[in-house]
């Protein structure tokens, strides 16, 4: 099984032995990965684990998500990095396949109005804690977008006396595919249906 050598940018086959008729061992396999790859997922991979934790419970579930979405966008880097945001693609690879693993316990639900960035906002800074310059960061969001998300849904909590919380079904739009990738067959050049 390949292994990723941490604070690295290389994947590393294991040694392959030679066979019992003695015929030489293929060489050992390393793939480099992106230095940009490698920085984004050493700056994000805290946040997006807290996120995921928070929709999932703790635990394996949270970790497979975001090991899962972190794998998916390492296959698709030079479109990510080709698009206006690069984050929010990624935020939406990570939506996505937190929705698709959606199986741990459900948390109190915020008004229906809200829309999926908006939830997240909240869920970022009240339940995760994160600042909004770091929520802005990780979502691929402006932070004046992120501020205007959190005063809304301020405003709708106190009108309507609603909890501010996601529920997990209401993480992501899109649906799993079949290709067993949860966010396959989403746009990824266009950053318009990310905000």
């Amino acid at each position: 099984m390949p292994s990723y050598r941490r604070h690295t940018d290389t994947w590393t086959a294991p040694e392959a032995r030679a066979d019992a008729r003695g015929t030489a061992a293929q060489p050992v396999v390393a793939i480099h990965l992106p230095v940009t790859y490698t920085a984004f997922c050493l700056q994000h991979h805290h946040a997006y684990l807290r996120y995921a934790v928070h929709r999932l419970g703790e635990g394996q579930a949270a970790r497979a998500c975001v090991e899962g979405a972190l794998g998916e966008l390492v296959t698709m880097w030079p479109t990510v990095m080709g698009s206006a945001r690069p984050a929010a693609v990624a935020w939406q690879v990570l939506r996505t396949w937190v929705a698709a693993g959606k199986e741990a316990e459900a948390v109190p639900a915020q008004p229906a109005s809200l829309s999926a960035l908006q939830q997240d906002t909240v869920v970022l800074r009240h339940d995760v804690g994160l600042p909004e310059a770091q929520i802005a960061s990780v979502m691929g969001l402006d932070e004046g977008t992120v501020t205007s998300h959190l005063r809304y849904a301020a405003r709708l909590r106190r009108r309507t006396g609603a909890v501010a919380r996601a529920t997990p079904g209401e993480v992501a739009e899109t649906s799993p595919a079949a290709s067993g990738s949860p966010s396959r067959g989403l746009s990824h050049g266009s950053s318009a249906s990310l905000r």
